[in-house]
This record gives C-alpha cells, structure tokens and sequence, in this order.
C-alpha cells in the first residue's frame, strides 16, 4: 500500500513537471528574440543554482568522488539538451519544438536496452515507426509533393530529443545512488559554468542589453519552477518509478506546449501538423505502455 502511495504521488508530481515544461516553450522563443541562447541559459541555471545553494550547502560533506562525476556527466547531458532545444527553437515554432523535443519519449527504451541491456519490446519498436510517420507529418511543408523537410533547427531538436531520454536513463542510475540535493546542485553548477563559457565564447554579449519585464519574468519562471522545482522533482520522484512510466508521464509536455502555443502566442497547426503531432503522442505512448507493461 505504501508504495503505492508513493508511486502516485510520483505520478502526479512528474505530471506537473510535464506540464510546467509544455508551458515554457512559449515564453523561452519570445525571449530568444532580444538574448542569445547560451547567454540565457547561463542566467536560467544560475539562479536555479542560487535557488538550491542553501540546502547543497548545509549537504556538502556528504559530496565524493563518485556524486561529482555522476552529477557532472549528468549536467553535460542537460547542457547539451537544453542547448540544442534552444538553439533549434530560435528558428522553428514552439508546439514543433516541443512535439520534436517529446520523442525522447519514445528513445527512453531504446536507450536503456543499449546501456543497461533492457531490451525493448516489440510494442517500442513499432511505435518507432508510427513516430516517423508522425515527423514526416509534421515536418513536411503542404506544398513539397510530400518531401519531408529537416532544417538545422528540426535536427537540432532531435538531437536534443536524444539527449534527454540519455538523462532520463542515467537519471533512474544515479538517483538510486547519490543525494538528490547534491546531484541536482552539481548539475545545475555544470550547465551554469558551461553556459557562461560558451556564451563568452561565441555570442556578441552575456550580460542582457535590456533587462526588460519580460525577460526578468522569463528567467524567474524557467530558473525556478522550470529548471530548479521541475529536476528536483525529477530526480527525487525517478527512484519511486521507473524510466518508462517517467516517459509515458512526460508525453504531456509536447500536449501541453501545443496548447499554450496555440492560447497565448496565437501559433496556427495545420490539420496534418495536427495529425502529426497526434501520431508522435500516441508513438510515446504505445513505446512505453509496452515498456510498462513488460515490467509490472
């Protein structure tokens, strides 16, 4: 009964994750018009890091070799995640960025067959397909006699679509492990010295030339809720489900950042981005209700 208990608490706590994660795409595009990517990102895991500093702190002496390494592979992975999304949603639509970002989702088991040696059921397989039928739905422009289109930004997203489900695996591996304060603090400490080194390497400016309302309400929401609330809970919740339950949840996200983005940024899905979009949702869905089941 008990763990029962703690499996839909779990539940429903990565479902707010989810949620909270569809409703920033929106807001993340609008700021990339005035604030390069790594700039951004750099102030995003800064305050998240400042957000979690008092509770690493008082944790430190429990901090080894071992913690350090996980937590520091663990923020390449968010780094490179969260770097390739932002860059590819500079040039394509917030619910296309999400609906592409969302196939982790369906990488989640293939991913952890080729690490762990959990292989996949046939379900995740034919749900592979169904999610490529999905993308050419999506991606194809209505007047390319059924050319399927990948520009920089759609591949970028599909990189970091991989790269997520890699951190969701190697999440479900060292959270068993290592504090969740800790392994959270290293990583955002990760991503933050990345982020800072990259945007001082490669883009005109770090520190923002106008600090405008909504800018400052973007990083509060993203370093917060987003980014400091949404990986605690995370990594707090993963040691009470596994990677494929995780991943049926996360489904919500590309839901709900089609929404947000139709609502509030008035961005307009044609019926086959539409079906698209559907037919990668019921992919994530089909790969990890198969996932599931084979371990339950």
């Amino acid at each position: 009964m008990e763990n029962d208990r703690q499996r839909l608490i779990a539940d429903l706590s990565l479902l707010a994750v989810a949620i909270v994660w569809g409703t920033t795409f929106v807001v993340v595009k609008e700021s990339l018009e005035s604030t390069p990517v790594f700039a951004y990102l750099f102030y995003r895991f800064a305050i998240a890091f400042l957000v979690l500093s008092p509770w690493f702190y008082t944790r430190r002496k429990q901090l080894n070799a071992g913690l350090i390494r996980s937590g520091i592979l663990l923020g390449l992975l968010y780094f490179g995640a969260f770097g390739t999304q932002t860059l590819g949603l500079a040039s394509i639509g917030a619910s296309i960025s999400a609906f592409l970002t969302g196939l982790y989702v369906v990488l989640v088991p293939l991913a952890a067959w080729s690490l762990f040696g959990r292989r996949p059921r046939h379900t995740a397989l034919y749900a592979s397909v169904l999610a490529l039928i999905g993308l050419w739905f999506l991606t194809a422009p209505q007047d390319s006699n059924g050319a399927l289109r990948l520009g920089t930004g759609e591949w970028l997203t599909l990189l970091c679509a991989l790269l997520f489900a890699l951190h969701i695996v190697a999440t479900d591996h060292f959270t068993r492990r290592y504090d969740t304060w800790l392994l959270v603090g290293v990583q955002f400490l990760t991503v933050t010295l990345l982020s800072g080194l990259s945007s001082l390497l490669f883009e005109p400016f770090t520190w923002p030339k106008v600090w405008n309302d909504q800018l400052l309400f973007s990083l509060a929401i993203t370093g917060v809720f987003a980014t400091a609330f949404a990986l605690l809970v995370q990594t707090r919740m993963q040691r009470y489900t596994t990677p494929t339950r995780t991943a049926i949840i996360f489904a919500m996200e590309p839901v709900s950042a089609a929404f947000f983005g139709v609502l509030y940024a008035g961005e307009d899905l044609s019926l086959s981005q539409v079906l698209g979009g559907m037919l990668i949702v019921a992919a994530m869905l089909l790969a990890e209700w198969g996932g599931v089941r084979s371990k339950e």
